[in-house]
């Protein structure tokens, strides 16, 4: 018996139109799945259709010039892509129109890439300087994405002046400052140093360069933001050492009697040269030759030589110009007649002079005194002296002297002559007696002597200045006279007077402070002493004088004022023979 709620295993639902067969859970699941997935394919499908891709782009250096240099000449665009793309690179002119194609419609994956342009259309030639665009696009489906850059193509190097520098110059100091112009944009680097030089809105730049001592290379290079530049190199020599000149006559401390003297020698050529103050030309060798007139006297020669950076030379000669013959007298006259065959020759020349006696050479002294010993021959004897001073000139002297030896008398004969001379002497005698007695005793008289000075503390002078001490010496009768000035050792230094007869009355001497070498005498006590001498005896009398130091005359020793060895007496030039050195 079925149960009232059993339905039959087979049974259709008319009326609602579904069939109770094939209608099972699994079924319905499973064509629900396959509803959806066809779904997604088609919403998947539509999206992928219709998405743009993201694309980021960017380049270096943006300044490009082509040239080879190594340096900005390719540029370098890095793009990255969100998903995979058709890519294009182009490289399009400012005008827009197509200049190199880099990439087209290459399918790349997502993530970064680059792309290289090294400045060349596509027919591999350099483009021209101006302004270009980078152009990237991505491809997707149905859309695309583009991005571009601009580019700056530019292969004109810089402008570069130098101011006041040319090659080969050269210079006298280390120091040299540079001058020049530049594009405003450049950067300016020297040689030597790290850092650039600043160029100023106007491309204007200078700067200092040290040189060394000879040949200096000294590069210049402005360089441009696309990596153009322009470079100059001058060679400089930097020159510090005076030129070499050398003076082949005259000599240095030269004597010459010739009033026009040649001035010759060798200075580098291109030196500037003088002689005196006067220009004289270098011949293409760099010899030179000039005359000169001279002074009787001292002359001072200058040559001066300046280079073509201004280095100087100055060389000097002192050149001694004597006309005059020198001074030349002899002890001896002219016929004179002597006994004794021994003949003592002396005689005067200028100091420094060569004196030459018969042939031989006689020693001068300081003051220009020589003295010779001579052998006579029976009968005429001549004697021949000349002097020649440093300067040439010869003065000449001859004497003829007769040397004859009588035979000595014998004592009777004398005896008998003596006798009969009387007669005829008796009368000169009984005159001349009493003259001979009265000058007898006034000759033996005592003399006196008073020496006094002008002052008693005296600084001397330099030479020519005419700072003297005045001595006065009272006489009381005519006597052989010696003025000295002694130093405490009691030594003579100067000898103002030597053994010379002097009349009666005051007389005045001037000492200027010198010894008898010309050499001012040290600060100190000294002695200035006189001595008068008669046959009955001789008498002193003498005055202490202060010497005070002059620096000015230690600074310049030289001479004495009157060289000759000549004081001034009373307005007259007396020639004093000076006493040897005692020392």
């Amino acid at each position: 018996m079925r149960h009232q709620h059993e339905l039959p295993s087979h049974y259709e639902l008319r009326g609602r139109g579904v069939s109770q067969r094939g209608l099972t859970p699994g079924v319905l699941i499973t064509a629900l799945s396959v509803g959806g997935v066809l779904l997604l394919l088609a919403v998947t499908f539509v999206a992928d259709w219709f998405r743009t891709p993201d694309l980021t782009l960017s380049a270096s250096p943006l300044l490009l010039s082509p040239n080879g240099d190594q340096d900005h000449d390719a540029v370098t665009a890095v793009y990255s892509l969100s998903e995979d793309a058709d890519v294009s690179v182009q490289i399009l002119s400012e005008a827009g129109s197509l200049v190199r194609i880099l990439s087209s419609q290459q399918p790349q994956s997502a993530g970064q890439h680059f792309m290289v342009w090294d400045g060349r259309d596509d027919l591999g030639q350099p483009v021209a300087d101006g302004r270009y665009r980078l152009q990237v696009t991505a491809k997707g489906t149905m859309r695309s994405a583009s991005q571009g850059i601009a580019l700056q193509v530019d292969t004109r190097p810089p402008t570069l002046r130098l101011v006041n520098l040319d090659d080969g110059l050269r210079v006298g100091e280390p120091s040299l400052a540079v001058q020049g112009l530049t594009d405003p944009d450049a950067t300016v680097w020297i040689t030597g140093n790290p850092q650039p030089i600043a160029v100023d809105g106007q491309g204007r730049f200078n700067f200092v360069s040290k040189l060394t001592e000879g040949s200096n290379d000294l590069e210049v290079r402005a360089v441009d933001p696309a990596g153009n530049s322009t470079s100059l190199t001058r060679e400089i020599a930097l020159v510090t050492t005076p030129p070499d000149v050398v003076i082949a006559t005259p000599l240095e401390d030269e004597w010459t009697n010739q009033q026009l003297s040649t001035v010759s020698g060798r200075a580098p050529p291109g030196t500037t040269l003088k002689i005196n103050d006067r220009p004289v030309a270098l011949n293409p060798d760099g010899s030179f030759e000039h005359d000169l007139l001279l002074e009787e006297g001292d002359n001072l020669i200058q040559v001066v030589a300046t280079d073509d950076v201004g280095n100087l030379t100055t060389q000097e000669r002192l050149v001694h110009l004597k006309t005059k013959p020198p001074l030349l007298t002899l002890n001896v006259e002219e016929g004179a007649t002597f006994g004794d065959p021994v003949l003592q020759l002396s005689g005067r020349s200028d100091v420094g002079a060569t004196v030459r006696v018969n042939g031989q050479i006689v020693p001068v002294g300081a003051f220009g005194d020589f003295q010779v010993t001579l052998n006579l021959f029976q009968g005429d004897n001549l004697i021949q002296a000349e002097a020649q001073d440093q300067a040439g000139n010869v003065s000449t002297l001859s004497r003829r002297l007769r040397y004859a030896a009588a035979p000595p008398a014998r004592g009777v004969e004398r005896l008998v002559r003596n006798l009969s001379d009387l007669p005829s002497l008796a009368v000169p005698l009984l005159i001349a007696l009493p003259i001979i007695l009265f000058l007898a005793f006034y000759n033996l008289r005592p003399v006196s002597l008073v020496l006094s000075v002008d002052r008693r503390s005296f600084t001397p002078g330099v030479p020519g200045e005419g700072k003297v001490l005045i001595l006065s010496l009272d006489l009381s009768k005519p006597a052989r006279t010696t003025l000295e000035v002694l130093d405490h050792y009691g030594r003579p230094l100067a000898t103002i007077l030597h053994n010379r007869r002097r009349s009666a009355g005051e007389q005045h001497f001037f000492w200027d402070g010198y010894d008898d070498y010309g050499r001012p005498v040290p600060p100190g006590e000294y002695v200035i002493q006189a001595v008068a001498g008669t046959p009955a005896a001789n008498v002193t009398s003498a005055v202490h004088v202060t010497v005070q130091e002059d620096a000015l005359v230690h600074d310049r020793v030289g001479r004495r004022r009157v060289s000759d060895g000549r004081d001034i007496i009373d307005g007259r030039e007396d020639f004093v023979r000076r006493r040897p050195n005692r020392r």
